[in-house]
């Protein structure tokens, strides 16, 4: 007998504490999220979030000084583009469930693409409407014999399976990496880079010149960039 009353105000003191979280949690979610429904309450902050404007984070003023010292005739605006028209060449390939033609594609990005296509074709996932609203330089990096550039495009787009399909508003981290050092390199033919003239190997952007067809390289280093990898962020 002693058992079982030890064991019901056991039990008493439980749902009380039970009760007691769950109030607690209704009174923050009202005042975080406007509704006792926590989860709900963060589902909605959740999709508030994805639907308001993201602005970019750019590092211009402090790298491209660095950028252009190294490679003066690289033109930024022009792999800005460059990373705009990957992003939505990425985004094709999902909607159409099919790997499209990319300009010097990676294999880290083109392994990950094929599994974003492949979860496309299992869901019936479209991306459609894409809005890119601005792209600015993010980060520049030397390490281990290879340049990393790094660029942020802030976007807009209609994603999800059908008639589940919502706008989202994003921000997106397009890399591309070459080398300036190929003695550095430890897995070169994780590179490949090629003289953008002929095809011939490049041993690094520190030559001046293919030494199989004389073109020069300076002034053609962005078509030797690898797209890397996309994030969002």
């Amino acid at each position: 007998m002693v058992f079982l009353v030890l064991l019901l105000i056991v039990l008493i003191l439980i749902i009380g504490l039970i009760i007691y979280i769950k109030s607690k949690i209704s009174k923050y979610s009202n005042l975080l999220f406007g509704t006792a429904n926590f989860f709900e309450g963060f589902n909605k902050q959740k999709e508030e979030f994805e639907s308001e404007p993201k602005t970019p984070f750019g590092m211009e003023s402090l790298l491209l000084p660095e950028i252009n010292e190294d490679f003066p005739y690289m033109n930024v605006e022009e792999i800005k583009r460059l990373a705009e028209e990957n992003i939505l060449i990425y985004f094709k390939s999902i909607d159409s469930k099919e790997l499209q033609n990319f300009q010097n594609i990676g294999g880290k990005i083109k392994e990950e693409l094929q599994a974003q296509i492949l979860k496309a074709k299992k869901e019936s996932i479209t991306i459609k409407d894409i809005n890119i609203h601005k792209t600015v330089l993010n980060s520049y990096t030397k390490k281990d014999g290879i340049c990393t550039i790094v660029f942020q495009t802030a976007l807009n787009y209609i994603y999800g399976k059908a008639g589940e399909q919502k706008k989202i508003e994003d921000r997106i981290n397009t890399e591309f990496i070459y080398v300036f050092d190929d003695t550095s390199v430890f897995n070169k033919e994780s590179i490949s880079l090629k003289c953008p003239n002929c095809g011939a190997p490049i041993k690094g952007l520190k030559h001046k010149v293919c030494p199989y067809c004389n073109a020069g390289l300076i002034d053609l280093a962005p078509k030797t960039l690898k797209f890397n990898n996309l994030v969002r962020k």
